[in-house]
């Protein structure tokens, strides 16, 4: 049987990159649900239900005529509403063949959409926009990870980064996090903050500084639980002897769940020093090689889960750095229970 969903509808979740949504079909499985992506000839993102009502077809192994997208079936055509505009056999419309349509909300570089009741859209706050995204200060990169694991998995684990000196010793080499960071919440969000006074300085973030990695520096590390979908994390990197901050590091870590054991997680760094594309490309590729670790831990850890016959009621002991893990928990169920 499958696992019951653990994510709420009713919220704003991101269905795809602002540079993956183009003029080609895009279908995508997001919370169970079927859904095609493309752009209309005037640039925006229309969203659709991915399958033809007439048998079961996924539109996107269809084509876009115009703003329609005709199904490669048997030719149905749907307008960007899912409309059904023409039935080739009929040589006619089939206004009862209506597919669902989906609100879309496009953030650069994120395409969020609402798969929830259209009525509630109003009740939920738009998603949350970085005040850095898209200056001209910090330079950014981002990807996309399909992971076979439950979205909170990786929620939990970008909240309790003392698993930094174990999985991502050999990548990051960030290994002085090892106290638990102050929390802080006010039950609709949590948050971490740990500050390290006078610690080495790991080469991922002193190398593009020009300094030498292990140079002693302060460092405030931050980040949040913003929704079921959204967390964001910081490190300012601060010079001692003056407190003077000499360069700032953000990340996103949006989850969209797939469906209960698997999810897509789209991520996003930046920062306002070692900008030139060369040292750019080589934070994407550090950062896609710590996130891969990140991935064969949790996709571990959900395979066991899938196996273990004791299922919710195998024995699981938290400490003190669980906590944000926990709140963001609590969270989730308040969001789940107002669906």
């Amino acid at each position: 049987m499958p696992e019951p969903g653990n994510y709420p509808f009713n919220c704003w979740w991101v269905a795809a990159f602002s540079d993956e949504v183009g003029r080609d079909l895009l279908g995508r499985w997001l919370l169970d649900t079927p859904v095609l992506l493309y752009r209309r000839e005037n640039g925006t993102v229309a969203a659709i239900e991915d399958r033809c009502p007439h048998r079961g077809a996924p539109l996107s192994l269809g084509c876009l005529k115009g703003d329609t997208v005709q199904c490669g079936y048997h030719g149905f055509t749907f307008d960007s509403e899912g409309e059904c505009i023409q039935v080739p056999s009929l040589k006619a419309a089939l206004p009862a063949a209506r597919i669902r349509s989906f609100a879309i909300m496009e953030q650069a570089p994120f395409v969020w959409i609402w798969l929830g009741d259209p009525d509630r859209i109003d009740s939920v706050a738009p998603p949350h926009q970085p005040d850095w995204l898209g200056t001209s200060e910090f330079a950014e990169r981002h990807g996309r990870i399909d992971i076979a694991a439950n979205y909170m998995l990786l929620k939990e684990n970008v909240l309790d980064l003392t698993h930094f000196g174990y999985v991502h010793a050999s990548t990051f080499k960030i290994t002085d996090w090892v106290d638990p960071p102050r929390l802080s919440s006010d039950g609709e969000t949590a948050g971490y903050h740990q500050s390290f006074s006078s610690s080495p300085l790991p080469p991922v973030f002193a190398e593009p500084m020009g300094m030498a990695p292990g140079t002693l520096y302060d460092r405030e590390n931050y980040g949040s639980f913003l929704t079921p979908a959204l967390q964001i994390a910081a490190v300012d990197l601060i010079e001692p002897s003056n407190r003077h901050i000499t360069g700032r590091f953000r990340v996103i870590h949006a989850t969209t769940p797939i469906d209960a054991t698997h999810m897509h997680y789209f991520w996003s760094v930046a920062r306002d020093h070692g900008t030139d594309d060369k040292a750019m490309e080589a934070l994407s590729a550090i950062t896609k090689l710590g996130f891969a670790e990140d991935e064969s831990m949790i996709e571990a850890i959900q395979a066991l889960r899938n196996r273990d016959p004791r299922g919710a009621t195998a024995p699981e002991f938290s400490v003190k750095m669980d906590s944000a893990g926990i709140q963001a928990r609590r969270i989730v169920q308040k969001w789940m229970d107002r669906d």
